[in-house]
C-alpha cells in the first residue's frame, strides 16, 4: 500500500509538472505570437516611418529645387555673403550685372567680397570685426544708390538692399541689387524732355522777346540806308565838283553856295544826328538778341552728367532771360548777387531748371493775386564760404498753411487745368536736395508772398552722375546691351506704355 500510494503521489506530481509544462508552453507560444505581431507593428511602423521620411526628403529636395530655381531666375540679382565680407554665391542676374560669364567653370564666387565689388558703399576703413555688420544695419530697411563695379573694370549703377540672417551659430547677409542703368537713360530723357517742356512753354514769349530788338535793329538800318542815300547824294556833287575841268569849275563862293544849298535841302544836320544813335541802338538790339540766344542755349543745351564749375550768378541771369515773358507782365525782377561770389561744382543744367521752375512758380502766383499793380520777384545770393545761398521771393498770394507740407510733393499743384503740372518743385527739391545734396525750404505768409531758400554746398558731398554717352543710352534704349533683357528665357523689357 505504501508503495502504491508512493506511486500515486509520484503520478499526480508528474500530472501536475505536466500541466503546467503545457500551461507555460502555451503561455510561451501566446507571448511568442504576440511578439511577433509586435515585431511585425514595429517593422510596419518602420516602413511608414521610412515612407514619410522618404516622401519628406523627396518634398524637401522639391523645395530646394524649387527655391534655387526662384533665386537664379529672379530678375533682380540676389547676393549672399557672410559677416566677413566673403561672397558665399549669388544668382544669376548677379553675375550678369557684376559681368560674370554664366557657366563659367573656373570662376569662383567666393574668391570675392562685396568690398571689392562695390565701389564706396560698405568700404571699411577701420578693421573692426564689426565694421561691416554695423555699415549694413545702418542701410537695413531702405534702399542705396551707389556704383558697382564689374569684373571688367567698368562701373555701373546699382540700387541695393541690405537684408541679415542667421544659419547656424553663423550670421549671414543679403543684398537685392537692381541696376540702374535704363533708369539713369530714362531719367536723363525724362529730365531734358522736361525742360524742353519748359522752352516750348516759353517760345511763344522768346519769341516776341526777339522780335521786339530785331524790329527795330531792321528799322535802324532802313534808316541808315536811307542817310547813306542822302549822303551818297552830297559826295556824287563833291565828286562832280572835284572832277569838273579847271576852265569849267566855278568859284569858290558858289561852290559853298552849292554845298549850302545840298546840305539844306538832304537835312544833313539831322542825318548826323540820328545816324549814331541809331548805330547804338542797333548794337544794343544785337546785343539783346545775342543775350536771349546765349541764354536759351545755355538752358536747353542737355549738358554734362559730371560737375562742373559755374559762375551761378550767370546762370541766374540767363535763367531770368529765359523767363522774361511769363513775369514781365505782372512783376519787375530785382537781383541783389553777391560781387565775390565763389565758383560752384554743379549740374548746371539741373540747376537750371529749377531755378526757372521757383521763378515761373513766383511769377504765377503774382499773377495769380489778380493786382492791378506790378508784383516784384526778387533774387538774390551771397555766401559764407561753406555754402551758396539763393533766395528767390515773390509778392504773391503766399501759401496756404493747409497744403504747405505738400509743396514739394510730385504732381501736386493749386492751378487750374492746363496751367501747371505739380512737378515743378518736385523738380527743384529733387535737384537740390537730393542730387546736390543742398537744403530747399521756404516761408511764407498767406497774402503776403513767399521766398524760397536755396543752401548748395560749395564743397559737394555728391559724386557725378553716372556718366552715359550717346552710344550707351541708345543702346541701353534699344536693348542691345541690357545685361537683363532676358534671363533663363523670361523676357525682363518694360512693356511699352507702362511707367516704371
Amino acid at each position: 500500500m505504501s508503495n502504491s500510494g508512493a506511486c500515486s503521489t509520484i503520478v499526480e506530481e508528474l500530472r501536475e509538472m505536466l500541466t503546467q509544462e503545457r500551461s507555460s508552453r502555451v503561455k510561451a507560444e501566446s507571448r511568442a505570437v504576440e511578439a511577433e505581431s509586435r515585431a511585425l507593428e514595429i517593422a510596419e511602423q518602420l516602413r511608414q516611418s521610412h515612407l514619410q521620411l522618404r516622401e519628406s526628403s523627396d518634398a524637401l529636395e522639391h523645395e530646394v529645387q524649387r527655391a534655387k530655381a526662384v533665386f537664379d531666375s529672379a530678375a533682380e540679382g540676389i547676393i549672399i555673403f557672410d559677416d566677413s565680407g566673403r561672397m558665399e554665391s549669388m544668382n544669376k542676374a548677379a553675375e550678369i550685372i557684376f559681368g560674370i560669364t554664366i557657366g563659367t567653370e573656373s570662376f569662383d564666387v567666393t574668391l570675392y567680397s562685396v568690398q571689392d565689388l562695390f565701389v564706396d558703399f560698405l568700404r571699411c576703413e577701420s578693421e573692426a570685426e564689426d565694421c561691416l555688420a554695423t555699415r549694413v544695419r545702418e542701410s537695413m530697411g531702405h534702399s542705396v544708390e551707389t556704383d558697382c563695379r564689374r569684373v571688367d573694370g567698368s562701373t555701373i549703377p546699382v540700387e541695393l538692399v541690405m537684408g541679415q540672417f542667421s544659419h547656424g551659430d553663423r550670421r549671414w547677409y543679403s543684398g537685392i541689387v537692381r541696376d540702374l542703368s535704363r533708369k539713369r537713360v530714362l531719367e536723363a530723357q525724362l529730365s531734358q524732355a522736361q525742360k524742353l517742356e519748359s522752352v516750348g512753354q516759353l517760345a511763344a514769349g522768346i519769341a516776341h522777346e526777339l522780335n521786339t530788338p530785331i524790329q527795330f535793329v531792321g528799322d535802324n538800318t532802313r534808316f541808315l540806308k536811307d542817310s547813306f542815300a542822302t549822303i551818297e547824294k552830297v559826295f556824287l556833287e563833291l565828286d562832280g565838283m572835284i572832277d569838273a575841268p579847271e576852265e569849267s569849275q566855278c568859284s569858290l563862293s558858289s561852290m559853298s553856295q552849292r554845298l549850302r544849298e545840298l546840305y539844306q535841302s538832304s537835312d544833313l544836320s539831322f542825318v548826323r544826328e540820328e545816324i549814331p544813335r541809331a548805330i547804338d541802338q542797333t548794337l544794343e538790339g544785337a546785343e539783346n538778341v545775342a543775350r536771349i540766344v546765349r541764354a536759351m542755349k545755355v538752358f536747353s543745351h542737355p549738358g554734362s552728367k559730371e560737375l562742373q564749375q559755374i559762375d551761378l550768378n550767370s546762370a541766374l541771369e540767363s535763367t531770368i532771360t529765359v523767363s522774361r515773358n511769363e513775369w514781365k507782365y505782372c512783376a519787375k525782377v530785382k537781383t541783389d548777387f553777391a560781387i565775390d561770389l565763389p565758383k560752384l561744382h554743379c549740374l548746371p543744367a539741373e540747376l537750371n531748371q529749377a531755378f526757372l521752375n521757383i521763378l515761373v512758380n513766383g511769377a504765377h502766383a503774382i499773377q495769380s493775386k489778380g493786382s492791378d499793380e506790378q508784383g516784384l520777384l526778387t533774387v538774390s545770393t551771397r555766401s559764407d564760404g561753406v555754402n551758396i545761398y539763393v533766395d528767390i521771393s515773390d509778392t504773391g498770394t503766399g501759401i496756404p498753411e493747409g497744403i504747405r507740407n505738400r509743396i514739394f510733393d510730385p504732381f501736386f499743384t493749386t492751378k487750374g487745368v492746363g496751367k501747371g503740372t505739380g512737378q515743378g518743385l518736385a523738380i527743384a527739391y529733387n535737384v537740390v536736395v537730393e542730387i546736390h545734396k543742398g537744403k530747399l525750404f521756404f516761408d511764407t505768409k498767406e497774402g503776403g508772398g513767399a521766398t524760397f531758400h536755396i543752401e548748395l554746398p560749395l564743397k559737394h558731398q555728391t559724386k557725378p552722375v553716372h556718366s552715359l554717352n550717346d552710344k550707351t543710352v541708345n543702346d541701353v534704349v534699344n536693348n542691345t546691351t541690357n545685361p537683363l533683357k532676358t534671363i533663363n528665357g523670361v523676357s525682363q523689357t518694360p512693356i511699352p506704355g507702362v511707367l516704371l
